[in-house]
């Protein structure tokens, strides 16, 4: 890129640097408006007044009908992502459930105290792991 084109790209952002950006009122496209005032986008505006397009203005447009359609493609995408996140979350919810059930159900009363007598504190320096597995095992025999 030549040094004149690189200092005529960086002049035309720095004028659009002091712009705000905001949706076309027309079309919902985001724009900036160098001026502040502006409501719509130059496309909506030259159209609106039956001006011709030229090619710059076609281009935009083209950007425009292309943002448009990526942004329906996000919305949906966000959408599919909020149902699969809440799908997600009910086989997990049930799937835990389930868990819960098969240990109670599986592990007979006599093996839950076999397990007991194996992993007790005082058989193994009073262990905070110990500990924790004979509450929750002494729990299990509890819902038997």
């Amino acid at each position: 890129m030549s040094i004149l084109l690189r200092e005529a790209r960086e002049k035309a952002l720095a004028e659009l640097a002091d712009g705000q950006s905001r949706p076309c009122e027309c079309c919902n496209t985001p724009f900036v408006a160098v001026k502040g005032f502006e409501r719509v986008c130059p496309v909506c505006f030259k159209l609106d007044r039956g001006y011709d397009l030229y090619v710059g203005d076609k281009a935009l447009l083209r950007l425009q009908e292309q943002y448009r359609a990526k942004t329906e493609e996000l919305e949906q995408a966000r959408a599919e992502l909020a149902q699969l996140t809440e799908r997600y979350n009910r086989v997990r919810s049930k799937a835990r459930k389930l868990m819960k059930a098969a240990v109670v159900s599986t592990v007979a009363p006599n093996r839950v105290d076999q397990l007991i007598r194996l992993c007790h504190p005082d058989k193994h320096d009073g262990s905070a792991l110990a500990t924790e597995v004979t509450q929750w095992l002494l729990g299990q025999r509890r819902k038997g």
